[in-house]
Parts: structure tokens; sequence; C-alpha cells
């Protein structure tokens, strides 16, 4: 595989960031959210310099694109439907009134993307809903969906890299756990994140073999990646991965799917 430039991340989760990810990767995850105008746009932060983005009409995003410009455009179409490529559309909760959920706009998102995508050309086997909220997924109709867990905030400050107070005992949780939950709400998948199975937390976890049992009848499992490294040792699973180097030697026999975490 050629070596990817990254992009400014103004241009992440733009259409031609996208197309340009759908050539080399396997598919390409990227944000949707709703503005106040109820566009859906292809955003990953809940506000728009300083503003919230439920409060901001599309006009008024310099640059920002739209769901259906994406799905629409003629090369994502090929990419999608002969090229067997896949769009891993991540919804995204509005953060922005702290830790309460705000369901009508779960409802109302799970609802503008299902119907956006049922009028569109894409085959619907090849697109995969994913979402940290179980409340959105669960009204998502007719869409392969996937659960992200657990939400881990990054904190520069924090005595633990990567972990504050407020997550930390997430990691405590076995997958296994997440798992039989995740089945038992109907949602077709699991993205954990990496550090599950990798360093200090993985010795309270079950292994990643006993975890793909775990996720046999095609049940879905990922989990994203930064470096060459991790992609091999998660080798036979999702890869949601932001590595942009050489991969030389490849990644090994029957890897799973590479996908391109929000565009190059």
């Amino acid at each position: 595989m050629l070596i990817m430039k990254n992009s400014d991340n103004s241009e992440k989760n733009s259409v031609p960031s996208i197309l340009a990810a759908l050539k080399s990767y396997d598919g390409c995850e990227f944000d949707v959210r709703l503005t106040k105008d109820r566009a859906l746009v292809l955003y990953h932060d809940a506000k728009y310099n300083g503003r919230r983005l439920l409060e901001t009409n599309f006009k008024d995003l310099n640059g920002v694109h739209t769901l259906q410009e994406l799905v629409g455009h003629p090369q994502v179409i090929e990419s999608i439907n002969n090229n067997g490529k896949t769009l891993w559309i991540e919804t995204k909760e509005d953060t922005t009134l702290g830790i309460k959920r705000d369901l009508v706009y779960c409802q109302e998102l799970a609802r503008s993307i299902t119907d956006l995508l049922n009028d569109s050309y894409l085959k619907s086997e090849n697109i995969r809903i994913i979402s940290f909220s179980s409340e959105i997924l669960k009204h998502i109709k007719g869409f392969l969906t996937c659960r992200i867990v657990p939400y881990i905030f990054t904190r520069t400050d924090s005595l633990i890299r990567y972990y504050n107070h407020k997550t930390i005992f997430q990691m405590f949780i076995s997958l296994r756990r997440y798992i039989l939950d995740t089945k038992k709400m109907g949602i077709n998948g699991l993205l954990f994140y990496k550090r599950y199975l990798r360093g200090f937390f993985s010795l309270f976890q079950p292994s990643l073999e006993e975890i793909k049992l775990l996720g046999k009848d095609n049940f879905i499992l990922g989990t994203g990646v930064e470096t060459l490294e991790e992609e091999k040792f998660f080798k036979d699973i999702v890869c949601v991965t932001d590595y942009r180097g050489e991969r030389k030697g490849g990644r090994g026999k029957d890897a799973g799917p590479l996908i391109c975490h929000r565009g190059l």
C-alpha cells in the first residue's frame, strides 16, 4: 500500500477525503451530526467555531459537506456497489448538554439517516451505522449496526496516560459482558477500545481468541489502531486505522477489513 499523507483536520470528514480513503482501504469511517435546520453533515465536533452545531444552520458552516452529497456521489456509489467497499457512519450524540441525553435528538438522527440511506442507490449490506449511543442504534432499521465502548477521554494531566477518573472504571468491565449485552440489544457488532487487550487492562479481560468466539455468528468485532504493529495484532477483526505509513509484508494471511479513520 502507498504511503498516505495525513490530511489537515479541517479536511477530514469531507467527500474528497472519504473518496481518497475508499481507493486504498476496505472502507472509511466518518462522523455525522444534525444542524439546526436538520441537515445531516459530515462533522466530528458538537460545536462549530464555539457555537453549538444544533444552533447553527448548514449555510453558516464553511467547507462542511452533507451526507447526502456523499451518498449521491457517483464515485462513492461505484466503490460501494461495484467494488465492495464499506461506509462506517458514526452517528454522534449532542454532547453539549452534559450528562443529560437528548432522546428526541437520538431518534431524529437515526430516522433521518435511515430515510436518507433508503432513498440512496447504495447497497445496504455495505453500510455500517456505528455509535457510542445505543439509543441511536436501536432506532436504525435495515442496516448493520455496531456499538462503540467505552468512551475514553484523553487528558495530558492524567496520572495514567489515556485515562481519567470519569472513565477508567469502564476498563475493568469485561468485554464478554459488553458483547453479550450488545447482542441482547439487537445490535450487530461491537467496536472496543484497543487497550482492553493491550497492556495493563488485558490482565482483566478475555483473550482475543475468546473474544472472537463470543463474537461468532456474523457478529462484527473491531477496534481502533494507530500503528502497523497494532494492525497486525488485531488483524483477524475490523481495524479502524489512523496509520498512514507503508505496509511492507502486509498484515498477515486472511486479515480482516482495514477501515480508514475519517478519510485521507
